[in-house]
């Protein structure tokens, strides 16, 4: 599987709130970074899919619209609108850089 096809199955799955069809493109050691003070907040699959399940039970009308993606390398960069998160519909702006290897992602570094 490409970087592409990973990012566009975790995209769909993400607007789908599908934690079943999320979770296998993640890494058992996936790690997740708030960008702007590199905070580590997920520390590993468990947590990952804690997060997700959390997020996704208090954000009925989650939806994300990418605004332009770069691939390089092993990373795959997201500039996207998020609505719905936690009950708020106002689209925020976002950016997701992923890190892929051996075809799971291995770290989000996420700046909003």
């Amino acid at each position: 599987m490409t970087i592409e096809e990973i990012i566009d199955i975790q995209m769909q799955a993400f607007n789908n709130r599908s934690i079943t069809e999320m979770m296998p493109l993640y890494s058992d050691d996936i790690k997740v970074y708030n960008f702007s003070d590199h905070q580590l907040t997920v520390n590993n699959k468990t947590e990952c899919e804690e997060m997700f399940r959390k997020l996704f039970e208090q954000s009925p009308n989650l939806h994300a619209e990418i605004i332009k993606t770069i691939f390089f390398d092993t990373k795959a960069i997201l500039h996207e609108y998020v609505s719905g998160r936690n009950g708020d519909n106002t689209k925020k702006e976002q950016v997701v850089i992923f890190d892929i290897e051996d075809q799971k992602i291995c770290r989000m570094d996420i700046m909003r």
